[in-house]
């Protein structure tokens, strides 16, 4: 099996040591080389013809925002963001996903002497990203339900993403254009001091309102709430009014947001909902829309082809959770498409 090439591009030393130690071990990937600034990538982009890039966004010269850019316009390859950005410089690490970057890594999450731990996360990202997870993940080629008659009356739509999300969900969101008759609930796998980020840059650059969701926030049509990250997203009905529920348990799962939250918390009433599933590595989501699906909701997985991991979409489809698999191009006119003679959720 050809290894993969991954190339480095930080300003410190230290670090640039540290993720080549990281990976020295593992078979599965090679460390073909490493810079110190995005112009020394750029010099040894066609030389070392890497398969995955970290990139740190915090460097002298052109920068990351630059460097990345330019990787995407010379030879686009999947990019992992690795820098500390939290808080204040969030928006940059957003930003940077938005170009294309295909995910990214906090630091400050992590301790650069507790390799294990920082490694595991490398580790997975960059086969993921490369290619080799999706094929671990990727279905067994089970076909999707008929797709069906749809039933309408739908008064919310449930998104759900991971890795290369951002510029998914701001597609989806973009087609599905500046009327959209009920409320949007998103969730997008990140940690706390991103999401606000992410629900700001939403907000804009698109015609919909965006804010990140707070406990008890009512839903209205047209706008669109992110989960916040750290903690769960959840519809809570009642009557004809719906709004926001957040929630730090359950604790013991993958991920806080978890798309799973979110779509089962839908199911009581799942006849009116309708959910889209997106590019994402693992499984989360998979079994919330099955649930969903046989409740009566409209259920959309994105292919394989347009996905930068296959891995929730594809055990959705595995599932036969997805009552239509689309392209991402597909996706939000399809949304457009089943909420036209929607009755909206009214906040009252």
């Amino acid at each position: 099996m050809r290894l993969i090439r991954l190339a480095v591009v930080d300003d410190s030393a230290f670090v640039r040591k540290a993720i080549e130690k990281m990976l020295g071990g593992d078979a599965r990937i090679e460390v073909v080389g490493t810079a110190t600034s995005g112009e020394e990538l750029l010099a040894n982009l066609e030389r070392w013809a890497p398969d995955v890039i970290t990139l740190d966004l915090s460097m002298a010269g052109i920068g990351g925002l630059v460097t990345l850019d330019r990787v995407m316009a010379l030879r686009p390859t999947p990019v992992i963001i690795l820098s500390t950005h939290a808080g204040r410089g969030a928006p940059q690490t957003i930003e940077a996903l938005h170009r294309g970057a295909a995910d990214f890594i906090d630091k400050q999450e992590y301790s650069l002497l507790d390799f294990s731990a920082l490694r595991e996360v490398l580790v997975e990202k960059v086969l993921a990203v490369a290619g080799s997870l999706q094929a671990a993940e990727r279905s067994a080629g089970a076909p999707a339900p008929p797709a069906g008659e749809p039933s309408g009356g739908y008064d919310v739509l449930l998104i759900g993403a991971s890795t290369g999300g951002p510029p998914a969900i701001e597609q989806v969101l973009v087609d599905l254009g500046p009327d959209c008759p009920v409320p949007v609930m998103v969730v997008q796998h990140m940690p706390q001091g991103f999401t606000r980020a992410f629900a700001d840059r939403l907000n804009a650059h698109l015609p919909l309102e965006v804010r990140e969701a707070e406990e008890g926030m009512l839903l209205e049509p047209g706008r669109v709430y992110i989960a916040p990250g750290g903690r769960h997203l959840r519809i809570n009905r009642e009557g004809d009014r719906a709004a926001c529920s957040l929630s730090l348990k359950p604790d013991g799962v993958a991920h806080r947001p978890a798309v799973d939250e979110l779509f089962v918390s839908a199911v009581p009433g799942a006849q009116r909902a309708v959910a889209a599933l997106l590019t994402g590595m693992g499984r989360d989501g998979a079994e919330g829309m099955r649930q969903l699906a046989a409740g009566g909701a409209y259920t959309v997985a994105q292919d394989e082809a347009t996905s930068i991991v296959y891995g929730m979409p594809g055990a959705a489809v595995t599932l036969q959770a997805a009552r239509e698999v689309l392209p991402l191009p597909r996706i939000g006119p399809r949304l457009r498409e089943l909420l036209a003679e929607s009755r909206p959720t009214a906040a009252g």
